[in-house]
């Protein structure tokens, strides 16, 4: 009874040791499109400009998806920020103007085109990441530009 019993015990301790290297997540490969939800949020083409102010700014243009039953804006269900050289650069998009369509109300199941501006340091790639809208803001998308 007694080698039955460390038998078991044996096995049961093989088993938990075994589970405990298989619980690793398997990472999922960043694309260009990010889901929250019911929403999708696609980066599509980007392009240096300048800004009112005069400032050189990459513009980053984006497809937005609300597929909830609740309409919804595109600002509050992703957080969008931009990197240099793996410093964040500066948002710099204007609601009230020409990136209004981020603060739009998108009914459910329809989709708007958005843009997000961001202010360039200076001429190297710009990494732009999708976050989750939370303290946190996990990453779930991701797509570099002006990559030479």
């Amino acid at each position: 009874m007694k080698k039955l019993a460390t038998l078991m015990l044996v096995v049961m301790m093989a088993f938990s040791i075994t589970a405990c290297g298989s619980t690793e997540e398997t990472k999922k490969e960043l694309t260009n499109t990010a889901e929250y939800e019911e929403c999708v949020l696609t980066l599509g083409d980007a392009e240096i400009t300048t800004n009112d102010n005069g400032e050189k700014v990459a513009k980053v243009n984006a497809t937005f998806t609300n597929n909830s039953d609740e309409p919804l804006y595109a600002m509050s269900l992703f957080a969008v920020r931009a990197f240099q050289n793996d410093k964040e650069i500066t948002d710099v998009s204007d609601i009230n103007g020409a990136d209004a369509s981020l603060i739009k109300e998108v009914k459910d199941g329809a989709s708007v085109e958005v843009s997000y501006q961001f202010k360039l340091d200076d001429d190297s790639p710009v990494e732009v990441l999708i976050g989750e809208p939370t303290a946190d803001q996990d990453t779930i998308g991701k797509q570099t530009y002006f990559d030479k």
